[in-house]
């Protein structure tokens, strides 16, 4: 048990951390205009290639070699910025910055492979802003729901909130967080609410997912998805 809550509270870390930076940055960009459709198509896919699909690169199907080659090739991704190592023949990781009009080098995304083939794909909405109620338009609304207090992750004077909409039946969940005060629970999920980033796989279940990272389920929170509204009370109480 206590090396399970362990585990989470380092996947937790892991999803803050990352939740920082994406928050600085959409802080930044909070005045750009609504993504237009291209944006949308880029960050989701399209027919040929939707989520778990992107840019050509589906886990468990694409190649390492095949989806470095893809990376080079897409005009979303800064090609100086690619840095990749293996650890061993087969295993390795890759991460990049996107490619944006003022050459701004900002995280992108990476990519985790093992016996040479990708496995995970994780990607930051920068630098446009995407938000949760697109996603859900377009992939429906989630199979289940965590929300859990970051807080003490968090350093500050404000409360925090990170959740995970899941959709492992289709390979990927999003990752958003909430900004509150620690005096009530006011906090609000609505459809305008960015996402922070995302990360795709191998479609399957929640029970294996979860095994994949060595953790059980049970120890998550799962709600089902209750739509908008307060978020303490659809989700946390």
């Amino acid at each position: 048990m206590k090396s399970n809550k362990i585990k989470v509270f380092a996947i937790v870390v892991i999803i803050v951390s990352v939740s920082i930076l994406i928050w600085v940055t959409v802080a930044r960009t909070s005045m750009l205009a609504p993504p237009s459709a291209e944006e949308l198509e880029n960050f989701f896919g399209d027919a040929s290639c939707s989520w778990p699909c992107w840019q050509g690169i589906t886990p468990s199907i694409t190649s390492s070699v095949d989806a470095l080659q893809r990376l080079n090739d897409s005009s979303l991704v800064l090609k100086d910025s690619i840095q990749s190592e293996e650890s061993r023949t087969g295993f390795g990781k890759t991460n990049w910055n996107w490619e944006i009009s003022d050459n701004q080098r900002t995280l992108g995304g990476n990519m985790e492979w093992r016996d040479g083939m990708v496995r995970e794909i994780g990607l930051t909405a920068y630098p446009i802003i995407i938000s949760i109620g697109e996603a859900i338009n377009r992939f429906g609304p989630p199979e289940k729901i965590s929300v859990i207090d970051c807080s003490e992750i968090m350093e500050g004077e404000h409360r925090y909130w990170c959740g995970t909409l899941y959709y492992v039946k289709s390979g990927f969940e999003i990752h958003v967080e909430w900004e509150g005060s620690w005096s009530e629970n006011d906090v609000q999920i609505m459809p305008s609410d960015p996402i922070g980033f995302v990360v795709l796989y191998e479609p399957s279940t929640i029970e294996e997912r979860f095994s994949s990272l060595g953790l059980d389920p049970q120890n998550r929170d799962l709600r089902d998805w209750k739509g908008y509204g307060n978020l303490y009370e659809l989700y946390v109480r």
